[in-house]
C-alpha cells in the first residue's frame, strides 16, 4: 500500500512541475490546487445516507452532559428534540462531527508495570499535557475553498479516557501527528512505545467491547473476527494476568479467529508485541466455528453449550460510523449495504450465541449506525434464543461514557434494485463520462479558433460534466445536498427517501420475491409483545457527536440457561435459512466489505519481509510462522487437500537433552507443554500453556480449524556448533527461566545494565561475583534474571545471553526489546529514588 500511494504521488507532483514549467500534462486536471496537500478530494455528504437516518429519527434526542474543569463528564441525560429547530440543531451537530478529523487515541497496556506507567504517563504530560498552538492542513474535502491554507490552532492537552484504565484521547488526529514538526518527538516516542508494546494505538470506541465484556484473568475468551487485533489485544493483555499468587503462567487464554487467513498472520504481528503465551490464533468461517463440547467422555457428553466464558463477535460491517476516518463513505453508502450484510452478521451472531458457556457472555458489536446490521440482529438473536439470552445493562459501570439507548422500531428502508445492478448502471454512465471527455480533450488540442482560455475551457468542460450527471439516475447521492424543510415533517422526509430511490417496506410481505434474498424477516422489527421482553434499549449506541469518537454499536448477552430443544431447533432452522440466503446472494454480487471488514488500524500493519513471496505448495513465512492455505469447509472440518500444520509434542529425543541441559524441572512441564510445529522441521519449539493444551489441543480442536499461532518460542535450534542442539529464546524465556536451575543467573542492577549494553562485553566489565558464575559456564546460551523479578513473569525482567568462545558476552535480544527493558529499567530506578512526581502519581 505504501510504495503504490507515493507511486500516485509521485506522479502527481511530478506533473505539477510540468505545469510550472509550461509543459501539456493530461493528468493537470488531477493535480489538487495545493500542492502541499497530495490527498484526494472528498465531498462530504451523501443525500441517501442523509434522508436514510433523518427518517429513522436519530436526530429526535439530543444529549445534555455536565463536565468538570477537567472536561471529564459528571453526568449526562437524553433529552428529546420538541421541535424542528431542535432537530436541526442535532443533525448539524452530527453532520459536524462525522465530517471532521478523528482524534487520535491510545492505551497503556494493563500488564504494564506500574512503575513504568508512571514513568509513560509522566513522558505523556510533559509532551502532551498542556495546550500547545499547532499548525492544522486544510482537511481534503472542503470543495468550496480548494486554496485554504494551513492555520494555527490551539490544542487542548490530552484527555484520560474515563471509562478505559490508562487510556488518552488527544484533539489532534493520526495525520497531524505524524505530519507536523512540532510533534515528531511524541510521534517518535509514540512508535518507541508501541514497538515495545507498552502502548497500543486504537481507537476510543474499539476500546469499549473488551470493557463491557469486563474478563477475568482465568476466563476462556473467544474473539471471533480478530482482525487486526487491537480488541484482542486488550483482551489478551487482562488473561495474562497471574490468576493467584505464585501462578508461573496465566490460566486462562483468548482464541482470536478470523476468516481470512491474510489479516489472521497481520493479527500475529499485532500481539506479539504483548508477548503472551495465552493465545490461540486460527482461520475460519466464523459462521461455522467449531463447538466444544462441555464434557470430554465422548459419546456420553450432551449438546455442548459451549466453553467460554466471554465471546466477542466484533463482526463485519458497513462502517458508516467511520466516516471520520474512511471518507470514502459518503461516497459508497447504500442501503442495501446493510442488508447485504444482515444475514452473516446475525449468522456470526447465532454460533458465538454457541459457543457461550452458560453464565457466559456474548458481546455483539459494529461500527455502524443502521439498525438493520445492529438492533435487528440482536432481536433476532434473542428471539431464536427463547429466553436463554438476556440483554444486560453495563453504562451505570462505565463512568463517561455517553451511550445512547438502542432504538426498539426502525423502518425497512431498500433500493429496489440489486447493488451489481447499481454497478453496472454505474460503469456504463461511467464509460459515457469518459467518452465525453475525450471528445472534449480531442476538440480543445485541434480547435485552433477557440478563443476560450484553458481555464474557460475546463470550466466549459465541468459544466457539460455537470449536465451529464444532473440526467444520471443516482446524481442525488452523489452531489445532492440534503437540506429538508423541517425534520417534524415525516411526509416530506418520506418523499426525500423515495426520490433518493429507495422504497419502505412496512411488512415482509410487502417485499417482493425478487429482493427477499436481501431484505428477510429478522430484519424487521420485534412485535409490540417483544418489544417489553427484549429491553432492546440496552443496547448502547455510540454517536460520533457525543464524545468527538466514531460511531459504534455495542450489545452484551448473557447466556442465563442453556438451550432448550425448540431455541436449539430454530437455532439449526435459522443458520440454515440464513445460508441459503447467502448462497442466493452471491449471484446479485455482494458488497466488497461483506469479505472482509478493513479498517485504520490494520492499515498500520504491513507485512514484514518473511511474508512477500510464497514458495512452493502454497507455503510461505509470516514473523517465522509457517504458512499454508487450509480450506474449512461449511461442516467445520479442515479440508485434506493442503497438509496439516498443527502443534504436535516434542519427541524425547530433543526434550530430554534440553532438559538436562538447563536442568528444566520436569514436574512443571509433566503435561508436554512443548510442542513443535507438524510441517516444520523442528526448528522451534513453543511454550504452551497447561490451559491450551488441557482445553484445546487434548480436545483435537485442531483437526477443526486452520491454525494460525499460539504459544511462544521457547528454544531455537543453534546455528553454531556447542554443546546443546538448542539456545533459549527470549521471546519466551520468561515463562521458561523460572523452571530453570542451569545456565541460570540471578544479577544485581549495575550487572544487569551492564548486559544490556550493545555489542560484545568483556567478562570484565561485571562484578567479580557475576564473572565468577559466566567463566563456570561452557559456550552456548543462559539466562539472566534481575535480581528480585525471577519469578515474575508479568515484568519480563530476564535476558537471554551467549557466552562467547572467548571471554566475553552478548544479548540475543531484538533492539526493540532492549529499549523496552531500558525503559523499565529507568523507571525501576527513578521510582526507587523518588524522581518522578511527588505522591507518585505522573499522570495527565
Amino acid at each position: 500500500m505504501g510504495r503504490s500511494w507515493r507511486r500516485r504521488n509521485k506522479n502527481r507532483h511530478k506533473n505539477k512541475n510540468a505545469e510550472e514549467n509550461g509543459e501539456d500534462s493530461r493528468r493537470k486536471k488531477k493535480t489538487p490546487s495545493n500542492g502541499n496537500n497530495p490527498y484526494t478530494m472528498v465531498e462530504y455528504g451523501n443525500f441517501r445516507m442523509e434522508s436514510f437516518y433523518a427518517y429513522q429519527g436519530i436526530h429526535d434526542f439530543a444529549v445534555e452532559k455536565e463536565v468538570d474543569d477537567d472536561g471529564n463528564v459528571v453526568s449526562y441525560k437524553f433529552v428529546s428534540c420538541t421541535s424542528a429547530e431542535q432537530k436541526e440543531q442535532e443533525r448539524q451537530r452530527w453532520m459536524e462531527a462525522m465530517k471532521g478529523t478523528l482524534p487520535a487515541s491510545f492505551r497503556i497496556g494493563s500488564d504494564v508495570d506500574v512503575h513504568l506507567r508512571q514513568r509513560l504517563e509522566h513522558e505523556l504530560n510533559e509532551m502532551v499535557g498542556q495546550k500547545m498552538e499547532i499548525e492544522i492542513e486544510p482537511r481534503g474535502g472542503d470543495f468550496g475553498n480548494r486554496e485554504s491554507k494551513a492555520e494555527i490552532k490551539l490544542i487542548a492537552p490530552a484527555q484520560k479516557i474515563q471509562f478505559v484504565p490508562h487510556s488518552y484521547q488527544l484533539s489532534l488526529d493520526r495525520q497531524t501527528i505524524r505530519r507536523n514538526p512540532k510533534l515528531e518527538s511524541f510521534h517518535n516516542w509514540l512508535k518507541v512505545q508501541t514497538e515495545a508494546g507498552f502502548i497500543t494505538r486504537q481507537e476510543t470506541v474499539s476500546m469499549i467491547p473488551p470493557v463491557v465484556l469486563n474478563p477475568e484473568p482465568h476466563h476462556m475468551i473467544l474473539d471471533m473476527a480478530a482482525a487486526p487485533g487491537s480488541k484482542t489485544s486488550q483482551l489478551l493483555e487482562i488473561v495474562n494476568f497471574p490468576s493467584k499468587a505464585g501462578d508461573h503462567e496465566p490460566t486462562g487464554f483468548v482464541v482470536a479467529n478470523d476468516s481470512d487467513h491474510k489479516r489472521a498472520y497481520m493479527l500475529t504481528h499485532q500481539i506479539r508485541r504483548i508477548n503472551s503465551p495465552a493465545i490461540f490464533v486460527t482461520s475460519c468461517d466464523a459462521r461455522h466455528f467449531p463447538i466444544l463440547k462441555e464434557s470430554q467422555d465422548g459419546e456420553a457428553g450432551t449438546v455442548s453449550e459451549g466453553i467460554f466464558d466471554r465471546v466477542l463477535a466484533d463482526v463485519p460491517c458497513s462502517g458508516d460510523g467511520t466516516s471520520r476516518k474512511n471518507p470514502g463513505v459518503w461516497k459508497s453508502w447504500s442501503a442495501l449495504n446493510g442488508y447485504s450484510l444482515h444475514s452473516l452478521q446475525l449468522a456470526i451472531a447465532l454460533r458465538g450465541a454457541q459457543c457461550t458457556k452458560v453464565g457466559g457472555y456474548l458481546c455483539y458489536s459494529t461500527c455502524s449506525m443502521n439498525p438493520i446490521e445492529n438492533e435487528a440482529v440482536v432481536a433476532a438473536l434473542l428471539r431464536a434464543s427463547e429466553g436463554s439470552l438476556e440483554l444486560v445493562e453495563r453504562r451505570s459501570e462505565l463512568p463517561g461514557l455517553v451511550a445512547r439507548p438502542g432504538l426498539s422500531t426502525w423502518k425497512n428502508l431498500a433500493h429496489e434494485r440489486s447493488n451489481r445492478q447499481i454497478k453496472d448502471n454505474n460503469k456504463k454512465n461511467s464509460a459515457k463520462m469518459q467518452a465525453r471527455r475525450k471528445e472534449w480533450e480531442q476538440k480543445e488540442m485541434t480547435d485552433c479558433q477557440d478563443n476560450m482560455t484553458g481555464v474557460e475551457s475546463s470550466l466549459a468542460r465541468n459544466a457539460q460534466d455537470d449536465i451529464e450527471l444532473e440526467n444520471h439516475e443516482d446524481f442525488i447521492s452523489i452531489r445532492t445536498k440534503f437540506e429538508p424543510k423541517s425534520l417534524e415533517d415525516m411526509e416530506e422526509l418520506k418523499r426525500m427517501v423515495e426520490s433518493s430511490g429507495m422504497i419502505e417496506y412496512k411488512t415482509f410481505d410487502d417485499v417482493p420475491s425478487k429482493m427477499r434474498k436481501r431484505v428477510v424477516a429478522s430484519c424487521f422489527p420485534p412485535t409490540p409483545e417483544e418489544v417489553s421482553s427484549f429491553h432492546l434499549d440496552r443496547c448502547m449506541r455510540i454517536m460520533p457527536q457525543d464524545m468527538n469518537t466514531g460511531g459504534f454499536f455495542v450489545a452484551l448477552l448473557k447466556k442465563v440457561a442453556p438451550f432448550n430443544a425448540k431455541a436449539r431447533a430454530r437455532f439449526i432452522a435459522l443458520q440454515e435459512q440464513l445460508e441459503a440466503v447467502e448462497d442466493d446472494g452471491e449471484e446479485e454480487g455482494e458488497p466488497d466489505l461483506k469479505r472482509v471488514k478493513l479498517d485504520s488500524e490494520s492499515k498500520s500493519i504491513e507485512a514484514g519481509e518473511d511474508g512477500k513471496e510464497a514458495g512452493a505448495a502454497g507455503i510461505d513465512m509470516v514473523h517465522g510462522y509457517l504458512k499454508r492455505d487450509f480450506l474449512i469447509e461449511k461442516d467445520g472440518t479442515k479440508s485434506t487437500t493442503v497438509g496439516k500444520d498443527d502443534f504436535v509434542p516434542v519427541s524425547d529425543d530433543i526434550f530430554i537433552p534440553l532438559k538436562e541441559y538447563y536442568g528444566i524441572d520436569e514436574e512443571s512441564f509433566k503435561e508436554g507443554q512443548f510442542a513443535t510445529r507438524a510441517a516444520s522441521d523442528k526448528k522451534v519449539l513453543y511454550f504452551l500453556t497447561k490451559a491450551i493444551k488441557k482445553q484445546l489441543i487434548d480436545r483435537k480442536f485442531q483437526e477443526k480449524v486452520t491454525v494460525i499461532a499460539s504459544g511462544l518460542k521457547a528454544f531455537v535450534r543453534n546455528s553454531k556448533d556447542c554443546e546443546a542442539t538448542y539456545r533459549v529464546s527470549q521471546e519466551g524465556i520468561h515463562l521458561v527461566a523460572p523452571h530453570m536451575s542451569k545456565r541460570k543467573i540471578v544479577a544485581g542492577i549495575d550487572d544487569f545494565e551492564t548486559c544490556l549494553k550493545s555489542g560484545t562485553v568483556e567478562i570484565k566489565n561485571f562484578t567479580e561475583e557475576f564473572q565468577k558464575q559466566v567463566r563456570a559456564l561452557s559456550m552456548g546460551s543462559f539466562v539472566v534474571s534481575l535480581q528480585g523479578y525471577e519469578d515474575d513473569y508479568i515484568k519480563k525482567l530476564v535476558l537471554v545471553m551467549w557466552r562467547c568462545r572467548s571471554d566475553a558476552v552478548k544479548f540475543l535480544v531484538t533492539q526493540a526489546e532492549v529499549d523496552g527493558m531500558r525503559s523499565k529499567m529507568r523507571a525501576i530506578k527513578e521510582t526507587s529514588a523518588g524522581s518522578i512526581a511527588s505522591g507518585g502519581d505522573a499522570s495527565i
